[in-house]
């Protein structure tokens, strides 16, 4: 568990409580979003609260946020907003780093963004899915382009089902192969090339982690071009970036924070869909491949990488 109490300028309205945030999972990205909002909101003490994904400490943990009675409980987080939206029906929440809002109690459906629990409103930051498929076809071109990505990883199927649905919009023809351990991520990638992806797409689930690493390192090596939303770690190997932009979302929720903390009723506000992204090309490895043609890719080169403890999340 971490728990930082921040305390900010500036003088909020009255009230009793604090302003709490409640993250979950921990995580680089996470912690670029906490960054984003303390940095704005302009309204102090703020006590920033994260807990793991998984176990008994994000029950527990929540319940002694509540009987602290804030005057406003952030939620960052799939989990946190799945757990808060459950438990919390009165005190003012305002959501944020959340993909897709409307499985986790908070809201009906996607058509109805002004219909949701009357206490709660927020920001939908879905992946950029899209966005990596038209810039990357926009520089790459389109042809066959390939995503690895881990079953168990309810993410990750989600985003290799968008991949597989919005590719042909971009003059993209998709194909995707599963690996459910690091053992298996290498010859996956090599299956992937034998179907014939010339580009490879790494996607934002936290179990692209595992095999980031070996994909970007083909891609130094010119193997296949990379298109990466993937927000941590060393982004060179990648052709194109096309990530969110973590601390934006953070400080776009302490804008909307600082609205119900001015007396704006979280029912009033309709949930927004929020996308701030990060492109970056390398224009360097890029250079390079127009001046040379990728060799051929063993496998024996990219020994299985150590499967590392992973978390999910946006």
């Amino acid at each position: 568990m971490l728990l930082t109490l921040l305390s900010l300028e500036g003088c909020g309205p009255g009230g009793p409580g604090p302003v709490v945030v409640f993250c979950s999972p921990d995580s680089p990205r996470m912690r670029q979003a906490v960054q984003g909002f303390t940095a704005n909101l302009g309204a102090g003490p703020v006590e920033v609260i994260s807990v793991p994904e998984f176990g008994v400490e994000l029950k527990e943990r929540l319940r002694q946020v509540r009987r602290q009675r804030p005057r406003l409980l952030v939620a960052l987080g799939t989990p946190a907003l799945m757990e808060v939206a459950q438990l919390e029906k009165r005190i003012p929440v305002v959501f944020a780093l959340v993909g897709n809002p409307y499985f986790t109690d908070a809201a009906p459906e996607p058509q109805h963004p002004e219909l949701h629990q009357e206490n709660l409103t927020g920001l939908a930051t879905p992946a950029p899915v899209r966005a990596a498929l038209q810039q990357g076809a926009a520089l790459l071109g389109g042809g066959t382009w390939g995503l690895l990505y881990d079953p168990n990883d309810g993410v990750a199927a989600e985003l290799a089902r968008t991949f597989t649905r919005e590719a042909p919009n971009y003059r993209i023809t998709p194909v995707t192969a599963e690996s459910a351990a690091a053992p298996g991520d290498g010859p996956a990638l090599a299956g992937l090339l034998a179907k014939g992806a010339r580009v490879i797409y790494l996607p934002p689930a936290a179990s692209a982690a595992r095999y980031a690493p070996m994909l970007l390192q083909m891609g130094r090596d010119l193997k296949v071009r990379v298109v990466s939303s993937f927000p941590e770690g060393d982004p060179k190997g990648a052709a194109l970036r096309v990530a969110l932009d973590y601390r934006q979302v953070g400080e776009e929720a302490a804008a909307l924070a600082r609205r119900v903390l001015a007396g704006e009723a979280p029912r009033d506000i309709p949930i927004t869909e929020t996308q701030p992204l990060r492109v970056e090309a390398d224009d360097t490895l890029l250079r390079r491949w127009s001046g040379y043609p990728p060799p051929k890719w063993t496998p024996k080169k990219y020994a299985p990488t150590k499967e590392p403890r992973t978390q999910g999340g946006t």
